[in-house]
């Protein structure tokens, strides 16, 4: 077998690997979802407290979680991403 389908094939079994749905991966997701919706939600409140104008009103609160949820969802779905492998270790294989 050709180095390059030795590759598309570590690659592939790599790429599912990372997808498989374990209890680990769902508890992170829920403890990092939880911790970005508290933050979140206390921004919001500081923020309407304070009197900034707008906040006030509940579709301007949902855009800017929707926007916010849109900016921090591949770091709360990095564990379902396969690892990037470092540059030097194609060249060790």
């Amino acid at each position: 077998m050709s180095k390059k389908n030795q590759r598309r094939k570590a690659d592939r079994r790599s790429v599912e690997e990372a997808r498989k749905i374990t209890v680990g991966k769902m508890v992170r997701l829920l403890l990092k979802s939880l911790v970005f919706a508290i933050l979140l939600t206390a921004v919001v409140m500081i923020l309407t407290m304070l009197g900034v104008p707008g906040l006030g009103q509940f579709w301007v609160q949902m855009l800017l979680v929707f926007g916010a949820y849109l900016l921090v969802y591949p770091i709360l779905m990095s564990e379902f991403r396969p690892s990037k492998k470092r540059r030097g270790a194609e060249e060790e294989a």
